[in-house]
């Protein structure tokens, strides 16, 4: 079972909102202790969303050790090569 359920970007200063596929960028995990996630027992993918403008200027990360989903601001050179 797939945890599909994206309503807003991750990142927490945006109130964007998710409405369809192929606007901003979509991550995924795949999760082995889905309770740790904050996930059902039953759920054994996580799925984030980044709206376009965040996707822009930053990128998830899935903190594995603490079982958090991190939203980095991109490093400028990064950007620019990108």
């Amino acid at each position: 079972m797939c945890a599909c359920k994206v309503e807003n970007c991750a990142n927490p200063e945006c109130k964007a909102e998710f409405k369809r596929l192929g606007t901003g960028k979509l991550y995924t995990l795949q999760v082995k202790r889905p309770q740790a996630w904050g996930l059902p027992n039953d759920i054994k993918q996580m799925v984030v969303w980044l709206c376009s403008r965040c996707a822009l200027t930053h990128e998830v990360e899935f903190d594995h050790q603490h079982c958090q989903v991190l939203v980095l601001r991109r490093e400028r050179s990064r950007r620019q090569s990108a």
